[in-house]
């Protein structure tokens, strides 16, 4: 078997694929692939036009099928639905998988089930909820069904739903606080893990420790063979035997891609070696792939597909090389596997999460031996378990410690200096590390030496090392070190801000919203902070205790230590904000509700404190009036953050204070706030509004923004203008967005 025919094939009909779930396939874009096809059927160009025809068909049948999703057709308004659960539902609620049942659609739903929901896996509840769609969803609809009320209805689930709720009761049995992860490894479910050892997992380049993909397939297949074979079984059925128990496994989890793809290479490998064949990998890796995109055709567009499948050609790739130049030692093999799997994904990760974790490169040399010892481990404790809970409490109890060493890598990695390198989640963030895997397969190319590979390399890091110090060169020409610069940037329907004092000392007032699908901290402002060079936060300001302010702190903490912290100090039951209360203590830092009065100067920018007020009769009855608002001075120029603050605290700010230049204007847009008198007071020449492209609150409001360009401002929006930047030298601001640039003189304020 050839590799590169079946490597452009798979190519194209993923590319065919991804056209036609992205759009609708144009007729006249097919009939050019046709011709070229038919004509050529007896060639290699002919068969690659035919496999793009084919999968661009397969997409456009895809999304059309799609059209009839729940996902896509459950209206946003509150309904009655009767679901059948996938997962279990623990007492504590979470996010789970369900499917509607006789609603007029099909597939499956993340559902958000309230405290006191537990239910087993199969079962079927009656609920009443509403649907809300995620406008950033793509090219799938998706969205989060949150239930109000339910009520279980009587039935039976299946084996394999039974068998998962099992799982998830003994597992919590067994190993406690640690069933999160037993979670993750045996179902591939993390809903039981913490956010915050997610991160760290990420951050530390072990994640993949965690999914249900190539490596985790891999390892139960290999423990199958080893244990296949200490019977005596012969090694042909033994591997044969070992796929088959892959292949049954996925398909208990529901055949995820990444899965599905592993065990179908454990299989094809299996079954080449049982002909005699000497397969190659890319061949069987690229069959695999194809394989998966023709059973389903949305897995072209999962990321953890292409992840699983580029760790596994990173790794084969490099570590051949390495066998050949360096030897075949295991230490030099861990680590050029772990190397080459590591660049591979460099570049999707950069992309579509803003994060490339380096650090996993050396834990893996402890994490995978922990790994390969704690699953057996804990699928031996669970199988224990119905037998003799004597035994399973001792396997359960080597495990967890497995477990624990995982954990404290985990932990001790994401805080390495460089660990994980902050990206902006953009597709211009691939190019520098694909660039990076060009220069590394360049080096290996034709089977180069290791000295021969080193020269390369050298050379091209010398080239880098002078075009890097060229636009240092130009950075410190074109940097103006007597300006304040301010920067609202764009994380979608929230606020974060970075201020640049000019001495170079950086404030934050605010981080950004956190879900499950976005960490603007993560995403949006480590990696603003991290291009800029930004060594450590002197300041950072917290309006408030809402998700869309407060979200991106924890990621800003893993990073950076502020000097301090500074937010208004009232007490919310909200676990994000008992988590974030957790890191500041964990981590040591200076932390203190800000109060009228308040203030502090770096480089000459003062910063004054104007609400909240404790003292107020309105404190406490509204956590966005209670937002801490930020007055920020330079020379002439005058700078307020008005948080969420609504016009009832407003009333209160009028006699606090005067005419300012440049207005963070309250509440994303709000019809609650920006009202007449507030404006009349503030005077400002512009407003900056951060809001979402799509939001469900609808803002901004268009009265608001009647009000606001009634008093004469300037309104600049991060969903239109982008991240807007704002430099003032104290006579004048400039601001500037993705489209157009303004000047505007300053004057001094009364007060």
């Amino acid at each position: 078997m050839r590799p590169r025919p079946v490597i452009l094939l798979t190519f194209a009909y993923g590319a065919g694929l991804a056209t036609g779930l992205a759009r609708f396939v144009d007729p006249w874009t097919l009939i050019p692939l046709l011709i070229v096809g038919v004509m050529g059927r007896k060639t290699l160009s002919g068969f690659v036009c035919l496999a793009a025809m084919l999968g661009s068909a397969a997409g456009a049948l895809a999304k059309w099928e799609d059209g009839f999703s729940c996902a896509a057709r459950l209206p946003s308004v509150a309904v009655n639905l009767t679901l059948a659960l996938q997962e279990p539902v623990s007492e504590n609620g979470g996010v789970g998988l369900a499917s509607p049942v006789r609603a007029g659609c099909h597939g499956v739903i993340a559902v958000r089930w309230p405290v006191g929901s537990a239910n087993t896996a199969g079962s079927r509840v009656r609920v009443t909820g509403r649907w809300i769609k995620d406008p950033e969803s793509g090219i799938r609809p998706e969205g989060l069904f949150l239930v109000q009320r339910s009520s279980t209805l009587p039935g039976r689930p299946s084996l394999p739903q039974r068998l998962k709720s099992w799982i998830r009761q003994t597992s919590s049995t067994l190993y406690g606080t640690r069933a999160g992860i037993v979670d993750a490894l045996v179902l591939n479910a993390r809903g039981g893990m913490t956010q915050e050892l997610r991160d760290q997992y990420t951050q530390s380049g072990l994640v993949h420790i965690l999914s249900i993909s190539g490596f985790h397939v891999g390892l139960i297949a290999a423990w199958v063979l080893l244990l296949l074979r200490g019977v005596g079984i012969a090694r042909i059925p033994a591997m044969l035997g070992a796929a088959g128990v892959s292949v049954i496994y996925v398909l208990f989890l529901g055949w995820p891609p990444p899965a599905a793809r592993a065990a179908a290479l454990a299989t094809l490998l299996a079954l080449c070696r049982a002909r005699q064949r000497q397969p190659q990998t890319q061949a069987l890796l690229a069959a695999t792939c194809l394989g998966v995109m023709v059973i389903d055709p949305w897995s072209v567009l999962d990321l953890s597909t292409w992840l699983s499948a580029g760790a596994l050609w990173g790794a084969v790739t490099f570590g051949r090389w390495s066998d050949r130049a360096l030897g075949s030692g295991w230490w030099w093999r861990m680590l050029s596997s772990s190397l080459g799997a590591t660049l591979a994904t460099a570049p999707i990760t950069a992309g579509a999460f803003g994060t490339v974790s380096l650090a996993g490169i050396i834990l893996n040399f402890l994490a995978i031996p922990l790994a390969a010892v704690a699953v057996p481990g804990i699928l031996a404790s669970l199988i224990m378990a119905p037998l003799s809970a004597h035994v399973a409490a001792s396997l359960a109890t080597g495990s967890g410690l497995a477990l624990e060493g995982l954990d404290l890598l985990a932990r001790w990695g994401s805080h390495w200096p460089g660990a994980c390198v902050w990206l902006p989640a953009e597709w211009k963030s691939s190019l520098p590390w694909l660039a990076v895997l060009a220069v590394a397969l360049w080096g290996m190319e034709g089977g180069t030496t290791a000295a021969e590979a080193l020269r390369r390399w050298a050379l091209t890091l010398t080239c880098a090392i002078w075009a890097g110090n060229l636009a240092a060169l130009y950075d410190a020409r074109s940097d103006n070190p007597s300006e304040l610069t301010l920067h609202f940037l764009d994380v979608g329907q929230g606020d974060a801000a970075v201020l640049r004092t000019p001495g170079g000392h950086w404030v934050v007032v605010d981080a950004g919203p956190r879900s499950e699908k976005w960490d603007a901290g993560r995403r949006v402002v480590a990696p603003y902070l991290a291009r800029h060079r930004a060594a450590r936060i002197d300041v950072l300001v917290i309006s408030h205790a809402h998700a869309d302010h407060l979200g991106g702190v924890p990621a800003l903490l893993d990073r950076y230590d502020p000097g301090l912290i500074l937010e208004p100090g009232e007490p919310v039951r909200d676990p994000l904000y008992l988590e974030f209360l957790d890191r500041v203590a964990a981590h040591g830092l200076v932390w203190r509700p800000g109060r009228p009065g308040d203030h502090f100067e770096v480089d000459g920018v003062r910063f004054s404190v104007l609400h909240p007020d404790t003292g107020w009769t309105h404190w406490r009855e509204d956590l966005n009036e209670d937002s801490l608002v930020l007055l920020v001075e330079y020379g002439a120029f005058q700078a307020l953050f008005a948080g969420d603050a609504g016009v009832v605290a407003e009333s209160l700010l009028i006699r606090r204070a005067g005419a300012v230049d440049l207005l963070k204007v309250g509440h994303h847009g709000s019809r609650t706030a920006s009202g007449n008198a507030w404006l009349d007071r503030l005077e400002a020449k512009a407003a900056v509004l951060s809001v979402g492209k799509i939001n469900r609150y609808g803002h901004p409001n268009p009265e608001t923004l009647e009000r606001l360009a009634g008093h004469g401002m300037a309104i600049w929006r991060t969903d239109r203008d982008g991240t807007v930047d704002v430099e003032t030298n104290g006579r004048s601001m400039i601001l500037r967005g993705k489209s157009r640039t303004e000047r505007y003189d300053v004057t001094e304020a009364t007060h």
